[in-house]
């Protein structure tokens, strides 16, 4: 169903090799996957296109003969972003079966008329169906694109398990569906920090906003915040299989450590000319302006105008009424984000940039919202676009758990002003100049 007001858009002797169904929880996470098709053919350190230089022509190399001994050839270490891959992998069969195997048992009209939408006007309730699929026709393409970088890479994809859901209705599918897409969220951000290459980890950013976007919308139609905290949490493979290992039915390899001992040091941690504290004052600068943003429009607007911006007017009273509060949340997460920030930066002895003087152009409460859905979007791709450039692994385990909020909150934006909330299988990051370029059209001289 298309809304008209939208466009197109082993075995028990053998427990150490095998996972059984409640030891599944490594299998699901992930953090690097997707976007994959910029890693195509780019095999790191155990691939390359070019031959050595060392390497010996057939007329060059003498036959061996009964005496020699031919010298062992040792493998090459497999890539280690795989095991990552394989772990992300492994999520992303589980989403793409659960959409898969649901859309396929529920019609259209029966999603839209579950129990737990019943408090919802029209317009939501024409949405589910439609987001639904998007959702997991965005799972079906993280599969295939993991799936052939890992084979880029010189690895074995993992195949796809035996599931049950566990859902009877279409209410509980729903709820179903929120908590696998919050606890891939958490997984994405718990294991973004293994991820070596920057090829894979700027599609893990990706990714891991698109789940998050996702997460939001299963949060609203289920009736809960979109967005609950103001920093995303980061699950670890023994949190994850807490909730994943009750939906796997068959046996399920064992996942790799993500990452183990003597592995190369990760890409993002190279020198380069920007240092942790200019990127943590390019966010700050985002985010003096976000703050700034919702501290003046929220004074500015009442509850009632809000409620009644005529963006919204094809929405019913339920949604209507949690938008007030829904955007002081949003408001609450940016200026602790500004305090969190600005901390850091003095910690790491720097000197945070100070807020500018802004005017947003916005007059009344539709263009407000039109503008919040602008900044929140623009937020979501500055911070992929900076994941691999943030060498302090706290600072970088911080700034992925902040881009997942920032996709949350664009995710609900893009939904009140009738636009997908998740309009890309993966998001696409900007440069630090692309997004300042954007930033500065609402910065004034004093």
């Amino acid at each position: 169903m298309t809304d008209p007001r939208r466009g197109s858009n082993e075995t028990d002797d053998a427990p150490t090799d095998r996972l059984s169904r409640r030891r599944f929880g490594g299998a699901l996470a992930a953090a690097g996957a997707v976007g994959i098709a910029g890693c195509s053919g780019n095999g790191g350190d155990t691939a390359t296109d070019e031959p050595t230089e060392a390497m010996d022509t057939p007329t060059d190399t003498p036959m061996q003969t009964e005496t020699e001994t031919a010298e062992p050839t040792e493998e090459a270490p497999p890539n280690p972003d795989v095991d990552v891959l394989n772990y992300a992998l492994t999520l992303e069969h589980l989403e793409n079966a659960f959409y898969r195997e649901g859309l396929a048992e529920f019609s259209d009209d029966e999603i839209m008329m579950a129990d737990s939408l019943s408090k919802f006007g029209e317009a939501v309730r024409m949405d589910v169906p439609e987001f639904l699929a998007v959702a997991g026709e965005h799972e079906a393409a993280h599969v295939d694109a993991i799936s052939a970088t890992i084979e880029d890479l010189g690895g074995t994809p993992v195949e796809e398990a035996e599931y049950d859901f566990g859902y009877s209705n279409p209410s509980e599918f729903l709820a179903t569906a929120q908590a696998l897409e919050n606890t891939g969220v958490a997984a994405y951000t718990g294991a973004a920090a293994a991820i070596k290459q920057n090829a894979v980890l700027g599609a893990a950013a990706g990714i891991q906003s698109v789940e998050a976007r996702h997460a939001s919308f299963l949060n609203l139609v289920n009736g809960d915040s979109p967005f609950p905290n103001g920093v995303e949490e980061a699950a670890s493979v023994d949190e994850v299989l807490e909730i994943a290992g009750n939906f796997i039915t068959s046996d399920v390899a064992s996942p790799a450590p993500l990452d183990g001992e003597d592995e190369p040091t990760a890409d993002r941690k190279a020198e380069n000319d920007v240092s942790d504290v200019d990127v943590l004052n390019y966010a700050l600068t985002l985010e003096h302006l976000e703050n700034a943003f919702y501290r003046d429009g929220l004074a500015e607007f009442s509850d009632d105008e809000l409620m009644n911006a005529s963006v919204l007017s094809d929405y019913g009273e339920e949604l209507r009424m949690g938008v007030p509060g829904h955007l002081e949340t949003v408001g609450a997460h940016e200026a602790a984000h500004v305090s969190a920030i600005a901390d850091t930066v003095e910690q790491l002895g720097g000197t945070p940039v100070e807020e500018a003087n802004y005017d947003f152009g916005y007059t009344n409460p539709s263009e407000f919202l039109g503008v919040a859905r602008a900044l929140e979007n623009t937020g979501v791709s500055a911070y992929a676009g900076q994941a691999g450039t943030v060498a302090n692994d706290a600072v970088f385990g911080a700034a992925v758990g902040i881009h997942a909020v920032e996709a949350r909150h664009a995710s609900f934006l893009n939904e009140l002003n009738v636009e997908s909330p998740f309009p890309m299988a993966v998001d696409e990051p900007r440069t630090m100049e692309e997004v300042i370029e954007i930033a500065g059209q609402f910065i004034v001289e004093e």
